[in-house]
């Protein structure tokens, strides 16, 4: 339906406009507004303030934008479909990709495959938002960092945040819809393609694999290209704006059937509004422990730490850190308490607990025993 200046702003609208009317009631909740992600200026750029202990800034004319996005058919065609005038930018950039036969798929334009490896392999480096090497195809630094294809971006772009209004619980928001979206990205692609011929196929080498052409920036041998597009090899843009009208006429129950009704699409669905009611939620855990995932780094009488996020680091006296190490998992929250103020003569107000708890400084006891495990079968894998 069509959007007023006086119509309240909802899940639905935080998303591309083609997803308007195939999302599901979930989706007519109220947008959540995350206000500390200031993209315009970039509040993990350097402006003079104090470098957070732990973290580098990020370079100005990259911003978090050192991500090569994954963009699927409809999207793309639905960009170079567009004729409001505003992406013309990046309907050139996008033109100049799919001529370049590298990562253009029936399916997807997708980043070149040397550049997912190296993503992966670099992704303890911390080179994001760091590293002009990795920066978006799409964004265009000399117009003021802006993003060439905005409007017909895709999942990552969609719900990556710097930092958080509501903490932990929103940033466990986002990653529930990145998982949903992503999910409708892989089950709408691949549904169009079928629909418009079937003859269209994605490549057989796997995502971890390389060709010599992969290894030396080079586009697909023709006869593996010609297996992928078949009749369609120099008319890739006519299929993808024929996925993005296909899109469009798609409807809900439609898209339901397709996407929403499968099991691993009512479980991600369902992940949605349970996140979502999450947020702001008051009521504290039986039990809490201090997260064993936390990164803390020592200063001056204080401790910096990441959790959950490590833009958003938090710094807490160094005598509250040791206290809430001594939580004890197998003791009810009141006890322990207790305990500590008797024992240690240390209090902990309930408002101070609800705000480590939202920023993941604490957690519940099976969260704790999940990372410690996560953390102990990494260690091996390493």
């Amino acid at each position: 339906m069509p959007r007023t200046a006086a119509h309240a702003r909802t899940l639905r609208d935080v998303l591309p406009s083609v997803y308007e009317s195939l999302l599901s009631d979930v989706f007519d909740r109220p947008e959540i507004v995350e206000s500390r992600a200031t993209c315009s200026d970039c509040a993990m750029c350097d402006k003079g303030q104090e470098k957070p202990i732990g973290l580098e800034h990020f370079l100005p004319d990259t911003k978090c934008c050192t991500f090569h996005p994954t963009l699927p058919n409809y999207l793309v065609g639905g960009l170079l479909s567009d004729t409001s005038g505003d992406v013309e930018e990046g309907k050139r950039r996008m033109r100049e990709r799919i001529a370049s036969r590298i990562g253009v798929t029936p399916q997807w334009v997708a980043p070149p495959k040397k550049m997912i490896l190296f993503t992966a392999a670099a992704r303890d480096s911390g080179f994001f938002g760091r590293s002009r090497a990795y920066v978006c195809p799409y964004y265009d630094p000399e117009g003021a960092g802006r993003c060439t294809i905005w409007k017909h971006r895709e999942v990552v772009c969609t719900t990556y945040f710097c930092r958080y209004v509501g903490g932990k619980p929103a940033w466990e928001f986002w990653k529930a819809l990145r998982d949903y979206m992503g999910f409708v990205e892989m089950g709408l692609s691949s549904y169009l393609v079928s629909t418009i011929d079937p003859k269209l196929a994605e490549p057989k080498v796997g995502r971890a694999q390389l060709t010599i052409e992969d290894l030396e920036d080079r586009a697909p041998n023709d006869e593996a290209y010609a297996k992928c597009w078949s009749k369609w090899v120099g008319r890739e843009e006519e299929v993808y704006v024929a996925c993005a009208e296909k899109v469009r006429s798609i409807r809900r129950e439609e898209f339901a059937h397709n996407i929403d009704s499968s099991p691993k699409g009512r479980e991600l669905l369902a992940n949605v509004a349970t996140s979502y009611e999450n947020i702001g939620k008051e009521t504290l855990p039986e039990r809490l422990v201090r997260n064993p995932r936390i990164k803390p780094y020592p200063t001056q009488g204080k401790v910096v730490v990441t959790t959950y996020n490590t833009c958003d680091p938090i710094s807490v006296d160094q005598d509250l850190y040791d206290a809430l190490g001594l939580l004890m998992p197998d003791q009810p929250l009141d006890q322990s308490l207790a305990r500590l103020e008797k024992e240690q003569g240390v209090e902990l107000a309930p408002d101070l607990l609800r705000y480590l708890f939202v920023h993941g400084v604490l957690v519940a006891p099976a969260a704790q025993a999940e990372a410690a495990e996560s953390k102990q079968a990494g260690g091996a894998h390493g």
